[in-house]
């Protein structure tokens, strides 16, 4: 996903993990092909930034509930799979 891609992105969308992701022991923390759903959205206003805020997703694995957290500088690993139209269901 570009960083445009990114900015766009909103509650309930799927992603698509497009390669693994490996931490610095060598272990896998991300399958490649898993699919990832947007739990939440943080926008942090830092001052003396300007009007963009810092974007923050939080994500759920799909299959076993583990959660990971992109930005705008590491979401070049995901890929927009399913986006969620219309109105976002309070949970």
């Amino acid at each position: 996903m570009t960083k445009r891609e990114f900015v766009k992105l909103k509650k309930g969308d799927i992603l698509l993990a497009i390669r693994h992701l490996i931490n610095d022991a060598g272990t896998i923390l991300i399958k490649e092909n898993s699919e990832w759903k947007v739990k939440e959205i943080e926008l942090q206003h830092l001052k003396g930034q300007g009007r963009k805020p810092n974007k923050t997703a939080y994500l759920q694995n799909l299959s076993n509930g583990k959660t990971y957290t992109i930005t705008k500088d590491n979401s070049a690993n995901f890929l927009i799979y399913r986006r969620k139209r219309g109105r976002v269901p309070k949970m």
